[in-house]
């Protein structure tokens, strides 16, 4: 439905996404199932970017001109100067650190901001979390399951840890206290060795457990195919860990087919599902070709992962 068709909604959102070429497309699939179960608000996305696929972003645009409720800003990083990343090894990259950057980057006017991982399918009204009491912190987040081991890894003294993955922002608050100097400045002083989950290292060592806690529906933590928390009323089902529901590894669930009924109603409709790049991704698909009698596929990935294994020795 085009713009000029769009009737007065309720109430205007703005949601946040940081992400790398690597993103755009799931990015994308987030989204829709946004707008799907958000048709009576305004939906202002707010994309921070390094790189982005020409076709995705061809068709993030056009969503623009199908849903009569979304509207797209793009946010390209020009320079990281300052900017120290720590990456810990597996499948997550320097986007993380992107959501740092919507206070600085988004126009002044803009003075609250869902943010949102690209791993995330939304199953009903964000209205609610929009409108959520900070109680005067500068962010509100869901806690962590794995709170009391990371709270003692970078030594918390609230014993209060957060999953980063779904963020309200205060954006006049975190721009007063200068909230992405100090992460940075956290990061380089901390150094890699106790930092493990990098972006929410941080934030949570900056803040302390000053953040207001948010219900457990808006971060509805998802670990191939096991939901930590089996509420029917989840609004935000969050797919963590490298183990994504667009591999081909992932086991069949209900968690995995709620994911590819979004990616049946997305511009990204003729996505299959891939492969991963790493070590414990081939060794997942190996395995799960061999289980559905692909042995001969199942073989050229051990026989991948062995040349891997070997090339330091016989080189």
């Amino acid at each position: 439905m085009s713009k000029e068709r769009r009737s007065k909604v309720a109430e205007q959102i703005h949601i946040g996404f940081g992400i790398d070429k690597n993103f755009g497309a799931f990015a994308g699939i987030t989204i829709t199932s946004l707008v799907h179960n958000n048709i009576a608000n305004e939906l202002i996305i707010h994309i921070v970017y390094d790189d982005l696929l020409s076709e995705d972003m061809h068709k993030l645009k056009q969503m623009e001109q199908l849903y009569r409720n979304l509207t797209l800003h793009f946010y390209r990083i020009k320079s990281t100067e300052g900017m120290k990343f720590i990456v810990p090894p597996g499948h997550i990259t320097q986007a993380m650190y992107y959501r740092y950057l919507f206070a600085d980057m988004l126009p002044q006017t803009v003075t609250r901001l869902i943010y949102l991982d690209a791993d995330i399918i939304c199953k009903g009204d964000i209205l609610p979390l929009w409108q959520s009491d900070l109680q005067g912190k500068v962010l509100g987040a869901v806690r962590d399951y794995g709170e009391a081991k990371s709270c003692v890894r970078i030594g918390l003294k609230s014993g209060r840890y957060f999953n980063s993955g779904v963020l309200v922002m205060d954006l006049v608050k975190w721009r007063q206290q200068k909230l992405t100097q100090k992460l940075f400045v956290w990061l380089e002083q901390v150094g890699s060795t106790k930092i493990l989950w990098g972006d929410q290292d941080a934030l949570n060592g900056v803040v302390d457990g000053e953040f207001a806690e948010l219900p457990k529906i808006f971060n509805g933590i998802v670990i191939n195919n096991t939901a930590l928390n089996e509420d029917l009323a989840v609004v935000l089902v969050h797919y963590i860990d490298y183990i994504k529901p667009w591999h081909i590894y992932y086991m069949d669930s209900n968690a995995k087919e709620l994911y590819w009924q979004y990616v049946k109603k997305s511009l990204w409709s003729d996505l299959r599902p891939m492969d991963g790049k790493t070590v414990q991704t081939a060794i997942m698909t190996a395995r799960l070709l061999y289980k559905q009698g692909k042995y001969a596929e199942s073989a050229s990935y051990y026989e991948a992962l062995l040349k891997y294994f070997l090339k330091d020795k016989y080189q």
